[in-house]
């Protein structure tokens, strides 16, 4: 390991320093603290820093503020009908999904992982 190659940018690899492929739904908060993910370029394994990974959930928590409000104004506007309660919650959902996602982008770090548990592609 002392001889591969370092990242120059925050987004890239750990290990080749490429694109690792990394989906968007994985800078969402996850209750799995043995995720191991897969470079796409090199098969080498990382996972995000857990600065990114508070960092996102600090993004989902405040983006529930807001969307909370929209939800009890959807809900006054629909005079508590269920078609407005589900959309209002899924509007209140939104908002955490973008503040997670935001805040999980905006710090997202790359860590290499030790090896022994298989790569998630």
């Amino acid at each position: 390991m002392a001889n591969e190659a370092r990242s120059s940018t925050r987004n890239t690899c750990p290990h080749c320093g490429k694109p690792p492929g990394l989906r968007f739904w994985y800078l969402l908060p996850s209750g799995n603290s043995r995720r191991v993910l897969a470079c796409a370029a090199c098969g080498g394994i990382y996972d995000l820093s857990d600065a990114s990974k508070m960092a996102s959930i600090m993004g989902g928590l405040l983006g529930i503020g807001p969307g909370i409000y929209a939800l009890g104004k959807i809900v006054k506007l629909g005079h508590g009908s269920v078609i407005y309660t589900v959309a209002g919650t899924a509007v209140a959902a939104a908002f955490f999904m973008i503040g997670s996602l935001l805040l999980g982008w905006i710090t997202q770090r790359l860590v290499p992982k030790a090896p022994g548990q298989p790569p998630r592609r």
